[in-house]
């Protein structure tokens, strides 16, 4: 295989991903034998909370565990990161736990004798500080008594920070700008422009017209937290807030197919923004409530001839909800991109994780086949008939299914193989990983820094078909291609290692030149 990227591009073999689920694969090659597992004498163990921060948050993909040295560790020390190693002070959790308990019990006797406590707090429109041409201040007036605050409903959501269940349109406008041009970066499978129109509705909070409770509050999040503006950022924890509370009453209430397709994903915005955020348990949570929602909404079985018949269940008011058949194209292509983008999502945090877990149907088991099609350009409100079409985000989650495959057989690797049936299961199954990735590889779009591919203005991006989505799927195939490398290279395979590096060597050089154009940060 050619260690290089910039290939001639040719169409990408539709059996690709068949022929990974089938496993069928000549056995004409054949590989060293991988060596046993071996157990090595466990270092001693720090007392739990010792560890500094970074190790924690890294604690799944280290191979050597934080030795509790400061000021810098060891882990930190082999493998520098963008974050300083620090250690956790103050009080303990259990310490904090009984401070907060403390608060919300004084806080319950205040809201029940109003008349025993001072209701002298006044509280001010943040947004109010900053000078940015009168767009900032908020929708309705900021609570300035009890008497507002009791004149509130307990169901309007009514924070007194921003004195309004949400945002003025001019900071609505002003957060959508911020998000939606790189939405689709975030796992947002919507129609854009459908979903800005909804979004702007003069409709009330929480109308059917308008996009869901959840889902705003979500787009809110991103707004703020890609915003440039200190005022909307300082507001981040308050959207956040909202979109958890919103999400949590939605998911066991969805019952209409807007409402669903609504909250499958406004979970993968929260999913994502916790895997940014580099919270991974918070990100694993929403994701599951993402791929529970999109299984039970039949999203992976999309124009299949069988009956599907595991419906959607309301919690709530305890029926049963089928997913109604679409009402346009673009309503289908919104579900296709939907289940691939709940998909994709799954399989990166899984590789995160190092759980390579399997829970998505035929791509896993061939009792429970997935019917949908690949996504496609449905901004133009276009679906052909032939599924398997050759785009951007095709060659992306092909991408992510080899990546997680080569994972897969990476763990089974280091756990070490006993019997000879295993061994053979194990040969087979990286003989077709190595040739789906001879074929698939060369069939990516090059990536020649000229000015032809560089030039926004000649062949601007498009959510589906965008030089950064393809600069992503070329670095996750050398990282699949490097890890096959690194098994051959322990199975004594000479110049194994040597195409690994020729390959990290090359993507690394590619993404200089592109920094330099791009100016990424």
């Amino acid at each position: 295989m050619v260690a290089t990227l910039s290939t001639t591009p040719s169409p990408p073999p539709s059996s690709l991903v068949l022929e990974l689920l089938t496993g069928e694969m000549s056995s004409g090659s054949s590989i060293a034998t991988p060596r046993k597992f071996i157990f090595k004498e466990p270092t001693k163990q720090l007392r739990r909370g010792k560890a500094c921060l970074n190790c924690r948050f890294h604690k799944i993909i280290l191979v050597k565990k934080c030795d509790g040295v400061r000021p810098v560790c060891g882990s930190c020390m082999r493998l520098p990161r963008d974050e300083e190693c620090e250690y956790a002070g103050g009080p303990s959790r259990t310490k904090e736990l009984e401070q907060r308990v403390i608060r919300l019990k004084a806080r319950v006797r205040e809201l029940e004798s109003p008349e025993l406590t001072d209701s002298g707090v006044h509280l001010s429109d943040p947004f109010h500080a900053v000078d940015t041409g009168g767009l900032l201040p908020m929708s309705g007036s900021v609570a300035h008594s009890n008497s507002d605050h009791s004149s509130s409903s307990p169901r309007s959501s009514y924070d007194p920070l921003l004195g309004s269940p949400e945002p003025s349109v001019s900071i609505i406008t002003m957060l959508l700008n911020n998000f939606l041009p790189s939405a689709t970066q975030f796992g947002f499978f919507l129609h854009l422009e459908r979903f800005r129109s909804a979004a702007l509705l003069k409709a009330h909070f929480g109308d059917s017209s308008r996009p869901s409770p959840a889902l705003l509050n979500t787009t809110y999040l991103w707004g703020t937290h890609l915003s440039p503006v200190d005022a909307l950022r300082s507001n981040e924890t308050v959207f956040l807030n909202r979109a958890l509370q919103q999400v949590s009453i939605e998911i066991p209430s969805a019952i209409h197919s807007a409402q669903i397709m609504h909250t499958i994903q406004a979970e993968v915005l929260l999913s994502t923004y916790f895997f940014r955020k580099n919270q991974l348990l918070e990100a694993e949570f929403h994701l599951n409530g993402a791929v529970s929602l999109a299984q039970s909404a039949g999203l992976h079985q999309i124009r299949s001839d069988r009956v599907f018949s595991s419906p959607v269940v309301s919690v709530l008011l305890e029926t049963e909800m089928f997913l109604p058949p679409a009402r346009d194209v673009i309503e289908e292509g919104e579900r296709i991109n939907g289940f691939w983008a709940v998909y994709c999502l799954h399989r990166l945090i899984s590789i995160t994780l190092g759980n390579t877990t399997k829970c998505f149907g035929g791509l896993d088991s061939p009792r429970y086949e997935v019917d949908t099609p690949w996504p496609q350009e449905y901004e133009a409100g276009l679906c052909n008939s032939g599924a398997f079409g050759h785009s951007t985000i095709d060659l992306f989650i092909h991408a992510v299914v080899i990546l997680h495959s080569v994972t897969a057989l990476t763990h089974k690797f280091n756990r070490g193989i006993e019997t000879e049936n295993a061994y053979a299961a194990f040969v087979n199954e990286c003989l077709v990983i190595e040739s789906l990735l001879t074929r698939f590889h060369p069939s990516l779009p090059s990536l020649h820094v000229d000015n032809s591919f560089l030039d926004y203005s000649t062949t601007p991006p498009s959510p589906s078909n965008s030089r950064s989505s393809l600069v992503v799927t070329h670095v996750l195939v050398s990282c699949a291609y490097m890890q096959m490398q690194k098994i051959f290279s322990s199975c004594g395979v000479h110049d194994a290692l040597e195409r690994s590096i020729g390959t990290a060597k090359e993507i690394i050089r590619i993404l200089g030149d592109l920094n330099q154009v791009w100016k990424w940060e």
